[in-house]
């Protein structure tokens, strides 16, 4: 089983504003769709993929922030 994590990137438009905003896309599968569904089991507070990914997100860049 392949031990990555496939991400792609888009770039949008805003029809009103002109701004251009990057749009990330997480493939949810292999060893990484196993691990996800370990922790969801473990962790019932977490009904999704995506309030996981959210959290694990937003932990890991306060961490970051908080190393530098």
């Amino acid at each position: 089983m392949k031990k990555t994590i496939s991400i792609m990137s888009e770039e949008f438009e805003n029809e009103k504003t002109g701004e251009k905003v990057e749009g990330v896309t997480i493939m949810v599968d292999g060893v990484f769709k196993e691990f996800l569904d370990i922790i969801k089991h473990q962790k019932p507070q977490y009904e999704n993929n995506v309030s996981l990914i959210q959290d694990a997100l937003m932990k890991g860049l306060e961490s970051i922030k908080n190393s530098v």
